[in-house]
């Protein structure tokens, strides 16, 4: 199935934004305000770059983006981040390439539980809103399996441009 060619063929991708993100720190009982904050920084900067790009291809998915875009600007205000740089060039070519894209920040939602979870053991976030990690909790499987059916639905060039796009999401999310 396509969902499946589209998780082995990024997964070492993938792989690297937990190396990036510290994501290891977090089950080992030593992730700071810091490592948060640059979660929360780098997922602003990769949405924001990314929904102008995807609107006009894919609506229903861009409103998902705003809506994380939201919440990311509550986790930033709590963290007293004034500004965060949006220099995040995307040369988005087909809406493939751009569901690629969009691929990474459903497939983080997926993840947002379980470091929603572990966060709120560690004292040192107590009181922390978590928005972004919390938005869309609820409607998470629901969503999760509407987009595998469109991703399962299509043809082998279609798929190959959502996996370059992912790929290049990815390296994206990635830059300092």
């Amino acid at each position: 199935m396509n969902n499946q060619i589209l998780k082995q063929q990024t997964q070492g991708f993938h792989d690297k934004i937990e190396q990036i993100m510290h994501a290891d720190l977090l089950f080992k009982n030593r992730f700071t305000r810091e490592h948060y904050k640059q979660l929360i920084t780098h997922s602003y900067r990769y949405i924001t770059a990314v929904l102008p790009k995807v609107k006009d291809d894919w609506k229903d998915l861009s409103k998902l983006l705003l809506q994380k875009q939201q919440a990311l600007l509550v986790d930033l205000k709590h963290l007293h981040v004034e500004e965060v740089s949006s220099s995040l060039a995307i040369n988005a070519t087909s809406s493939y390439y751009k569901l690629g894209m969009i691929y990474i920040v459903l497939g983080a939602m997926l993840g947002n539980k379980m470091i929603l979870n572990k966060l709120k053991q560690y004292p040192e976030f107590e009181g922390y809103p978590f928005a972004y990690l919390s938005e869309h909790q609820e409607q998470l499987s629901s969503l999760w399996k509407d987009f595998q059916t469109l991703i399962n639905s299509l043809d082998s060039g279609q798929l190959q441009e959502v996996i370059r796009g992912a790929k290049d999401g990815y390296l994206l999310f990635g830059q300092q």
